[in-house]
């Protein structure tokens, strides 16, 4: 279905640029529309002290279309543009905040040198993500309150660069100012990644800098003591950075990952760090069925969580696949409330979600 919507766009744009006399530069373009339709229903054990059952969009990865272009200039340079828009199946809202194209909105130029992009777009610890149980276990699955970003964030105004790749090697750099006049860097963001693959193995490392930005504690990590105060509302941070690694090698059907974050917060003249060491495994049954278990540990000051991972996927075709999932979190600390990502805190140290759910990929 992709090659044919492909395919009807190209010459949808052949014609109409050689009714305009650009057929010769337009030829060589390519548009393609693509997308992901992911939907489950969940059972959340506790939510403010109450069981629930819930219907979640883009539980294992978010729903989306897109639209992807590319130019042939010629002598290995291409212009390129991605539109990609994240939306809610069950209610139709706009994903991202409200924003038309909130997953990803840039245009940029592809050289023998390296890739230049502008626009809104992820972090280089997107490098990362698919060598962390996140892959498989989905939204629930993500680690505290997504701070360390590995779940898939954006930055806008962005201008990145990637570089080519050398021998499995590659790696980016990228700058986001905020905009402020005679404030350069209120606001601003800089993500430095690197990554290497060779046969089964895959080794990746990123680091991530945003100033000023604000996060929700007693809400998103059920936290009601941050910076050594009661915080029940929204903090400002002067700073949030996250440096992590990960790899992944393959042993025939059974994939072994694991990935290491660091976050630091400063607000003000206080600190706080939370750190996240995750393992886990991917194991083909057959070429239609995988499965994975995987296991995380953060820590927090003086706070601790334990989030277990267990998630199983079966292809229908290259398509289409079911998913039965289940996140269990388990917290130990004074007055602090288990809160898997997304999900309302729990009344107590414990929190369990079980999903099922459909994808499907055009």
């Amino acid at each position: 279905m992709q090659s044919a919507i492909k395919a009807s766009l190209l010459l949808s744009t052949t014609l109409a640029c050689s009714l305009y006399g650009m057929g010769t530069a337009y030829a060589q373009s390519n548009v393609t529309l693509y997308g992901l339709i992911d939907e489950s229903l969940n059972y959340v054990s506790n939510e403010g002290g109450h069981s629930a059952f819930t219907q979640t969009s883009g539980n294992v990865q978010g729903s989306r279309w897109g639209i992807k272009g590319t130019e042939d200039l010629g002598s290995g340079y291409q212009a390129i543009v991605t539109l990609e828009n994240g939306f809610a199946l069950n209610n139709g809202a706009l994903g991202q905040g409200g924003l038309e194209f909130g997953r990803q909105a840039f245009v940029g130029l592809t050289t023998p040198a390296g890739t230049i992009t502008l626009g809104r777009q992820y972090d280089f610890l997107i490098y990362l993500y698919s060598m962390t149980n996140l892959y498989s276990a989905g939204t629930y699955g993500f680690h505290l309150g997504d701070y360390d970003r590995l779940g898939g964030e954006r930055l806008n105004n962005v201008i990145a660069y990637q570089s080519p790749t050398f021998g499995g090697l590659k790696f980016g750099a990228l700058y986001a100012p905020g905009g402020q006049p005679g404030h350069l860097a209120a606001g601003s963001a800089q993500s430095y990644g690197v990554s290497y693959s060779r046969g089964n193995l895959n080794l990746a490392a990123a680091y991530t800098s945003v100033n000023n930005t604000t996060i929700t504690p007693a809400t998103t990590i059920g936290v009601p003591d941050l910076f050594g105060t009661p915080q029940s509302g929204t903090i400002a941070l002067d700073r949030m950075s996250t440096v992590a690694a990960a790899g992944s090698y393959r042993f025939g059907p059974a994939l072994l990952h694991g990935v290491y974050s660091l976050t630091d917060m400063k607000s003000g003249g206080s600190t706080a760090v939370l750190s996240t060491w995750e393992g886990g495994v991917t194991y083909w049954l057959t070429p239609a069925v995988s499965v994975l278990g995987g296991y995380a540990y953060s820590k927090l000051n003086e706070d601790r969580w334990g989030q277990y991972m267990l998630s199983a996927n079966y292809f229908l075709s290259k398509q289409t696949d079911l998913y039965a999932l289940l996140n269990y979190a388990h917290v130990h600390g004074e007055n602090v409330r288990a809160t898997l990502f997304t999900a309302t805190p729990s009344s107590g140290a414990n929190q369990t979600i079980v999903s099922l759910g459909i994808r499907h990929r055009f």
